[in-house]
């Protein structure tokens, strides 16, 4: 890095400068300048000096609950400036900086000097804080204010201590996972050239303006990832001062004392990619200087696929779930265990492993060591641990045209000469295409992949209406915290009246997987782009031909605020919103479009709405009824070719405690069925109840409790952490109940057909009362 060999330069020439050891620039460095668009880090570690797995203590400061602080009172970096108060707020002395660095330092293995007379003739009366100068100096970390001064009462500004990090780092040899990427040294630095700061290229030195840049693609900033503001001229607080030196400590080969296991990822998307790693250190004392050669046996245990089987006898022994790796034997200490190397520490891939992360699985790891053939006893055995959960992966990506959801999907063309989808822009007004990260090739809520990040190429081809291509541009598109990555097609600036398609021209817009960005990200790579209400299509390619043609209704979309109402015996009344949006033929909201609503209940509507500017009709609905039902409301226009949709409310009594299961074989069909077995139910008798729909996120399940097939009365029911389930006979945990509801439910609210097979049952019995069990 082009800072260490100035840094070296100033050294050589002996040139007497202020702390940075350089001037102040003026302007910023050549060719730099802060990105228009955000720059991720790219340098960061993946592990933690103080990882969950090691339960580091709280620092015990009245004053601050931060775990950094926490991290490094428990290196003994800070004392605290009383036994009891930390001051997070307060700024730091140059003086007891160096007591930090010195500290620091150690605890990474970096070997002090002497502490010998270093020059400076301005030192404090502390013998501590003297020694501390000196031994900085020696390091080559500070070099005074001049020659002969240090100056240690002045504050430190945040542009000196990322300097004092940075060089501090360029003395420290990486650990498992820290970055050494820098062409002049083999210790740690930060190869990054982009930022995101606005206020380091002038008024900071050269030196200051490269180590804020290095330590932030290290990940060791206090500020937010894509902050602009660096703020180099401030003092530096402790808190913050806290917070860089922990996210240094983790690049170097600090760790707890003890053995302890953690993760690249604890959450991850998809299947474990071979980049997943675990890695075990172990430590007689907390710090950088490790075990060498400990016996090290791991265990894994995943509830995905052993939904019947628990991981530990009760006797605490492992049962044949529990799989070790590398050859070893299980839950004992042999030969084939992995044994920790010179530096205390080994590292495996998760894809080496007997038990694996399978996509949308959670595995927990244990690593544990003893004397050879000891066994492992859960409870009673030391073990360290830390578990991996996998969220569905991204294989599929869902675009949908503009803001609503496939409000213009069942109208798009294929074209005969091309696989790209047509449809029409009206000219004036822009498009907006969101692409959405899907497990399935489906339309359902639960599976959307939350992963943000992950990026998605896309290519604009335009020209004029009718013609060839002229223009091509390309970009990329990133998801955010949901999955969700939105692109907006810029329509014409100006409608020519009369134009006749002529002057609107078209956009092909094409969309891929971007391979190497999503590599970098850790993305899943994107396999197939779908779109239609199916999730059918796999084009990729979508076509808009501007057109001037007047917008006309063409579409609507009806929604209920509720799915499903609960009131108190439903004589007092209850209440629902629904709503219906009136697309055009280019999938924009129109206004003052007249709707009206029909429905299948006994709602009654005498009058109509007219459309708002968004397109948007709204009606309220209130039902006194003493009993419960199903209601569908359906909006209606005078229109004759207008497309229509529907939407529906469940009308429940309050959460019941009645008892469902009778104890009657599943053969006898008098448990929970699904709604859509109505029609196919035994001879040997009827159903007794059927689920209808289920609300996952909420805890929420809704049945039908039939006296026969005619009659029906919707009820609510609810669960907690605190209720037990069964399934096949079998107790299950919260997290697998409802893994199997939102199988057996894949929609958060939907029609009978939507559900899928099996049923369930409620048992009231001592053991699992308002639990529910699996009758399918």
């Amino acid at each position: 890095m082009f800072s260490n060999f100035k840094r070296r330069l100033g050294v050589l020439t002996a040139i007497a400068v202020c702390a940075a050891l350089v001037p102040a620039l003026a302007a910023s460095p050549a060719s730099a300048a802060a990105s228009t668009t955000a720059v991720a880090m790219s340098d960061i570690t993946k592990y933690e000096a103080c990882p969950a797995s090691a339960s580091v203590a709280s620092a015990g400061f009245t004053d601050t609950t931060s775990t950094d602080v926490d991290c490094i009172k428990y290196y003994g970096i800070t004392t605290g400036v009383t036994a009891t108060t930390y001051e997070p707020s307060s700024a730091v002395t140059r003086e007891t900086m160096a007591l930090f660095l010195t500290r620091m330092a150690t605890t990474m293995g970096v070997t002090l000097g002497s502490g010998a007379d270093q020059g400076f003739t301005d030192l404090p009366t502390s013998a501590d804080s003297v020694t501390a100068i000196n031994q900085i100096k020696q390091l080559g970390v500070t070099v005074g204010k001049t020659a002969t001064t240090y100056d240690p009462s002045a504050n430190v500004t945040r542009e000196e201590m990322a300097m004092f990090i940075e060089r501090l780092l360029a003395l420290t040899a990486p650990g498992p996972n820290g970055n050494s990427d820098d062409l002049l040294t083999t210790n740690i630095s930060g190869n990054g050239t982009a930022y995101n700061y606005t206020d380091i290229d002038s008024g900071v030195t050269y030196e200051g303006h490269n180590a804020i840049v290095e330590l932030y693609h290290l990940g060791v900033t206090d500020s937010a990832t894509a902050a602009t503001s660096y703020s180099p001229s401030a003092d530096v607080t402790r808190e913050a001062m806290a917070t860089m030196m922990t996210n240094a400590l983790a690049h170097s080969n600090a760790a707890p004392a003890g053995l302890h296991v953690q993760v690249t990822h604890n959450a991850i998307v998809g299947a474990a990619a071979g980049t997943q790693e675990l890695m075990v250190t172990h430590r007689a004392a907390a710090g950088s200087t490790g075990v060498e050669g400990t016996l090290v046996d791991m265990i894994a245990y995943t509830t995905t696929t052993n939904l019947d089987s628990v991981a530990f006898a009760s006797t605490g022994v492992c049962s044949s779930a529990v799989n070790g790796y590398s050859g070893s034997t299980a839950c004992t200490i042999d030969n084939a265990d992995n044994v920790t190397d010179s530096s205390g520490n080994f590292e495996v891939a998760l894809n080496a492993l007997a038990v694996t992360v399978a996509e949308a699985g959670t595995v927990q790891y244990w690593a544990w060591t003893g004397a050879s053939a000891a066994v492992y006893v859960d409870g009673t055995t030391t073990a360290s641990t830390t578990t991996v959960a996998s969220s569905a992966g991204g294989d599929f990506a869902r675009w949908t045209i503009s803001s609503h959801t496939n409000a213009l999907e069942s109208s798009l063309t294929n074209q005969a000469a091309t696989t790209e989808l047509t449809t029409q822009g009206f000219q004036g007004s822009d498009i907006t295409i969101q692409v959405q990260l899907q497990s399935a090739n489906g339309v359902s809520a639960l599976s959307k992949v939350a992963q943000a990040g992950c990026s998605i190429g896309v290519n604009v081809a335009s020209g004029a209406f009718g013609g060839a291509s002229t223009t091509i541009s390309n970009s990329i598109i990133t998801t955010d915290a949901t999955g969700l990555a939105t692109y907006t097609a810029a329509g014409t600036a100006t409608v020519v009246a009369g134009a006749d398609n002529d002057t609107g021209g078209h956009q092909i817009i094409t969309f891929s997987n971007s391979a190497t960005a999503n590599a970098l990200a850790g993305c899943t790579a994107i396999g197939t782009f779908v779109t239609g209400a199916a999730g059918t299509t796999t084009d990729a390619r979508v076509s808009i031909q501007w057109d001037d043609v007047p917008r006309a209704a063409e579409k609507s979309v009806t929604a209920v605020t509720s799915p499903y109402v609960t009131a108190s015996g439903l004589t007092a009344g209850a209440n629902n919103t629904v709503s219906t949006t009136v697309y055009d033929q280019y999938g924009v909201g129109i206004s003052g479009a007249s709707v009206g609503m029909v429905t299948s209940g006994t709602s009654t509507f005498t009058v109509t709405r007219t459309t708002n500017s968004s397109g948007v009709a709204t009606f309220g609905v209130n039902r006194v009824a003493a009993g419960s039902a199903v209601e569908t409301w359906t909006a209606n226009t005078t229109s004759t070719d207008w497309d229509y949709s529907s939407a529906t409310t469940y009308w429940v009594q309050g959460v019941t405690t009645t008892v469902l299961d009778t104890g009657v074989a599943t053969s006898a069909p008098n448990n929970f069925v699904t709604a859509a077995a109505y029609g196919g139910v035994a001879a040997s008798g009827s159903p007794e109840a059927a689920w209808v729909a289920a609300d996952v996120a909420n805890n929420v399940a809704i049945a039908d409790l039939m006296t026969d097939e005619a009659a029906h009365t919707y009820v609510k029911y609810t669960w907690d952490d605190n209720d037990a389930f069964l399934v096949g006979g079998v107790a299950k945990t919260l997290a697998q109940w409802e893994l199997l509801l939102a199988t057996q439910f894949p929609l958060i609210i939907g029609t009978a057909n939507d559900w899928g097979s099996g049923g369930y049952a409620k048992t009231t019995t001592a053991s699992y009362v308002s639990g529910f069990s699996w009758e399918g």
